[in-house]
Parts: structure tokens; C-alpha cells; sequence
């Protein structure tokens, strides 16, 4: 029997989920749950094997920290992403992360079962539009690459801020992290929109990710 638990801030998708997964043998809600803290309350409780975890609970950030929070205190459950973003930078962040599976929610139930039968046995499994999606972009930035001859060059240093930035530390706490001065953070953070070309935090992480980057 899989364990299995629903974390979704939209009560009646959990609902709906709980019941279309009710009449199948081998499978067991053992809880939904519609926030954060039920979320992180019932793992313990309940300790499922796999939980369905909406990425937005209620924003994308809460549920980054929400999935930080399970691989690290629950590395042994495996999370499968079900959300309605197929944003590529958001896939391969929580991918990145150590989410075992990524599904969207006008997934099938043929689906749904499919993705927990093979994260339960350890294996990763990817919604079939997100993986032509990924394959298509990867194979876009090559052609682009190639075209242009041009080649992305990041210090260290600036790949440290980098990381820190998409990890959501602030110039302050990036600083006290590298042991640098705010000034030195801000310098880097400022050679980082002119390399990538974009002009604020939010359009640097999102081009970084979709280059492979982060």
C-alpha cells in the first residue's frame, strides 16, 4: 500500500484528488491538506510515502520552502509536484531541488497513478509536455549558442551571489554569507543583469535557470 498525502491551498482539488485516488487499491490517502503548517504537522503524523504537492501554497515561495523542508527533515517521502505552472524556470528549480515528479493538473488519472507507482519505486517521472518543453528550450539555447559563438563567462564569486539570490537572501544577508561588504554584493548583482542582459532579480533567476545556471 502507498501512502500517500495532498498538500493543495485549493480545498476543492485536494477533494477531488482524494477522491479520484479513493477506489484505487494500492493507494491510501492518509491526509489533505490545505497549508503549510497542516502540511508539515501531518508528514509527521501521518508519515506518507509520497506527498502531491502544490508549488503555490498560497505563493511559489511558500512552496519551494515547503519542498527545502521536506528533503531535508523527510528525505525518505517523494514529492510530486502537481501544479498548474509549467513556467520552465520553476520546473527545473524544484527539479534542481530533489522533487522526484512533476505533473500538471489536467493530468489523468492514468497519469496521477502512473507518476506515484514510479516515484515510489525511486524512479523520477515528468509530465509529457514538460519534458518536450525542456527538450525544446535545451535544444533552442544550444542552436542559439552555436549561432552566436557567444559564451557566458560567471566568476565564482558571481556565481556564489548568483545562487544565494535565487535562494531569496537579501544584499545584507548575502553579504554576512560571503563575509563581503554590501557594496561588493551590489557590484556583483549588478554584473550579473548586465551578463544576462535583464533588468531586475526576478528576469535574472528565470534566465539563469532557463541557461542552466541554477
Amino acid at each position: 500500500m502507498i501512502n500517500v498525502l495532498i498538500a493543495d491551498d485549493h480545498n476543492v482539488f485536494a477533494e477531488g484528488i482524494s477522491s479520484l485516488l479513493s477506489d484505487t487499491e494500492n493507494i491510501s490517502v492518509v491526509a489533505s491538506c490545505f497549508n503549510t503548517a497542516d502540511v508539515r504537522d501531518m508528514l509527521i503524523k501521518t508519515r506518507p510515502q509520497v506527498i502531491l504537492l502544490d508549488i503555490s501554497m498560497p505563493k511559489v515561495e511558500d512552496g519551494m520552502k515547503l519542498c527545502d523542508h521536506i528533503l531535508q527533515h523527510h528525505p525518505e517521502i517523494k514529492i510530486i509536484i502537481l501544479t498548474m505552472h509549467d513556467d520552465l524556470s520553476i520546473v527545473k528549480r524544484v527539479l534542481k531541488k530533489g522533487a522526484h515528479g512533476f505533473l500538471l493538473k489536467n493530468t489523468t488519472k492514468a497519469e496521477l497513478l502512473d507518476a506515484i507507482a514510479h516515484v515510489s519505486q525511486g524512479q523520477a517521472y515528468i509530465n509529457d509536455y514538460i519534458q518536450k518543453q525542456m527538450e525544446d528550450h535545451q535544444h533552442k539555447t544550444r542552436k542559439h549558442a552555436a549561432g552566436t559563438g557567444v559564451e557566458l563567462n560567471l566568476t565564482p564569486r558571481e556565481k556564489e551571489v548568483l545562487f544565494l539570490i535565487s535562494e531569496g537572501y537579501t544584499t545584507q544577508q548575502i553579504a554576512d554569507k560571503l563575509f563581503v561588504t554590501t557594496k561588493a554584493v551590489e557590484f556583483h548583482r549588478s554584473s550579473l543583469l548586465v551578463k544576462f542582459d535583464v533588468p531586475n532579480t526576478a528576469l535574472l533567476i528565470k534566465t539563469a535557470m532557463e541557461a542552466n545556471f541554477l
